[in-house]
């Protein structure tokens, strides 16, 4: 990994102009403005090097969900605890198979000189959530931004973004996971949020790229346009009434739940630092 290691000590910077990318995201459905708190608290603790205060702080001042819901839709999802377990639980796998998939096909559309660079020299990234059963997958796509997001600048630019953006994303997620438990009655899901902490720490142990305070600002908000396209999916999963979950019928869906509890007993693997 030399061209990482030679990046190391440059400071890299966000897109000049930032707040039109943020009225363009705004215009997103779900998209929520984070706050100043949740940005300020949060990059002081970047800077320290602290990681794991880092997903503290996160935890603390930052709304889990990272999205704003229309009534009554909200309202049906401050209250997702009264329907069924199984309900919640196929609901919650199917969004991070979703995800996982689109990934997948968004690093496959960026350019092949990226694309090198991802699948060489960030080991660490290699094996995520290996725990996740196979099932419904909804078809879902990365919101334009984060491509323009991680192909912004030169090569070592597009590192540090990807960098930036996927440990972050490890430590928003373990504070949603943890909320997550609570809202839906799925008390297994405080494991799955040690899972993503692991990797939080692990993926910026690697390498934590130096950044102005604007990048992680823009980090913060491209990744909330990804979050708030996930809630696209829940929303389109309440709107059918849950038909796609339906279908999986009740001995499916417990038997997908079923798998994923078993493999949480099987350590995360981790790169080693």
């Amino acid at each position: 990994m030399p061209a990482i290691n030679l990046s190391r000590e440059r400071v890299f910077e966000s897109v000049p102009d930032l707040d039109g990318l943020l009225a363009q995201l705004q215009a997103l459905p779900c998209f929520r403005v984070a706050t100043d708190a949740e940005i300020d608290e949060s990059f002081v603790a970047y800077q320290a090097g602290d990681f794991a205060q880092l997903c503290d702080v996160w935890q603390r001042v930052a709304d889990p969900t990272r999205a704003t819901l229309p009534e009554p839709l909200n309202s049906a999802y401050v209250h997702a605890g009264k329907a069924p377990r199984m309900v919640n639980a196929a609901v919650f796998l199917v969004t991070v198979r979703a995800v996982l998939r689109a990934g997948e096909c968004f690093r496959a559309g960026l350019s092949p000189e990226v694309q090198r660079s991802l699948h060489t020299e960030f080991p660490w990234l290699e094996r995520r959530h290996e725990h996740i059963p196979a099932g419904f997958t909804p078809p879902f796509e990365f919101p334009s931004a984060f491509a323009r997001y991680i192909e912004h600048g030169d090569l070592d630019d597009s590192r540090a973004r990807w960098q930036l953006a996927v440990g972050l994303n490890e430590v928003q997620q373990t504070a949603y996971s943890s909320f997550a438990a609570e809202l839906f009655r799925l008390p297994e899901l405080h494991r799955h949020a040690a899972r993503e902490r692991a990797l939080a720490l692990n993926y910026f142990g690697h390498w934590a790229p130096r950044c102005t305070h604007e990048l992680w600002r823009e980090t913060i908000h491209v990744l909330d346009a990804l979050n708030a396209g996930v809630f696209e999916i829940v929303l389109g999963l309440i709107a059918q009434a849950f038909a796609p979950v339906g279908a999986l019928g009740i001995r499916a869906r417990r038997s997908q739940w079923r798998a994923f509890v078993e493999a949480l007993d099987t350590p995360q693997w981790l790169e080693p630092l």
